[in-house]
């Protein structure tokens, strides 16, 4: 993820002024309202203030990360702020933050934000990259040093993988109620012809398909053969495809990029509480749970 692209120089403060957390918070909504002539600076703070009653803004290292949720704002929107002299955050480490990251959030890209708040953490943890940033004097400076940082080489990727068991959208529907039994899975990811990732075939999707069928039946009872049960009406579908039963779904499970680094990649499977389906620009090259990954950090620190 290229953190510089979604910055708009428009959006950065090198001087914010006020030492107390309300007070430069109100002056990174005042530049954001300036930019978003439909949103209320009240009702940002308002969201701001809802949202730090579930916890602390910052995470130390005298950054902080503010977010508020609202549906007054078509896309995600970040206003940058610096503040030399530090702001009073009441961070854990005690630390003042210097480096104020506002985020604003339409519930549609919840996924982009967690990512972006990952990528945001793992930039900063390299202490040249803070440094960088807070010499900046105006926007464009702050998103050029950034920039230039996120060029370098990053960690290396996270291969080898596990290489999942894969279904088409061309495979029966027997075919794949065997494959997931086989694999003992809850769920086999969909590859188009080329590996592309196209969508996930869930157990439950398939359990949907059956009672879907069985309800059928019973309105129709010519539709099919014998009693009318669940395994019945699910066999009597056997032989057709995925793709016609409809039942892959084109989202709603994790992926992660195979060249991300693992900070941002554990912080997506901690939020995600499954395995996530790794990615190299849109094929399917492996997947990877949180105990793989705990087992990764465990045999680096060997």
């Amino acid at each position: 993820m290229k953190l510089s692209t979604l910055l708009n120089p428009k959006l950065v403060r090198c001087g914010v002024k006020s030492p107390a957390k309300d007070e430069a918070l109100a002056e990174l909504v005042e530049l954001l309202v300036s930019a978003e002539p439909g949103l209320s600076k009240a009702e940002v703070l308002a969201a701001l203030a809802e949202r730090e009653k579930q916890g602390p803004f910052s995470m130390g290292k005298g950054i902080a990360f503010p977010h508020a949720r609202t549906e007054k704002v078509k896309d995600f929107t970040i206003v940058l702020g610096i503040a030399p002299a530090g702001v009073d955050f009441k961070a854990a480490d005690g630390v003042r933050v210097r480096i104020i990251i506002l985020f604003v959030i339409p519930k549609k890209h919840s996924n982009l934000y967690l990512q972006t708040l990952a990528a945001f953490l793992n930039f900063f943890t390299v202490d040249p990259n803070t440094q960088r940033v807070l010499e900046a004097k105006s926007g464009d400076e702050v998103i050029a040093a950034i920039d230039a940082a996120s060029a370098k080489p990053r960690e290396a990727s996270l291969a080898p993988i596990n290489g999942p068991v894969v279904v088409t959208p061309t495979t029966t529907l027997a075919r794949a109620i065997e494959m997931l039994a086989a694999a003992k899975a809850e769920a086999l990811p969909v590859v188009d012809a080329d590996g592309n990732l196209v969508g996930e075939l869930s157990a439950a999707s398939l359990l949907q398909l059956g009672v879907r069928e069985h309800l059928l039946s019973l309105a129709t009872p010519t539709a099919f053969s014998g009693s009318g049960s669940i395994d019945q009406a699910i066999r009597q579908r056997g032989d057709t495809t995925l793709e016609s039963l409809q039942v892959i779904s084109p989202n709603g499970f994790p992926t992660v990029q195979e060249d991300e680094p693992s900070l941002e990649v554990a912080i997506r499977l901690a939020g995600a509480g499954r395995p996530a389906y790794v990615l190299r620009g849109r094929k399917l090259v492996g997947s990877l749970g949180p105990t793989e990954l705990l087992r990764r950090f465990s045999a680096r620190e060997r």
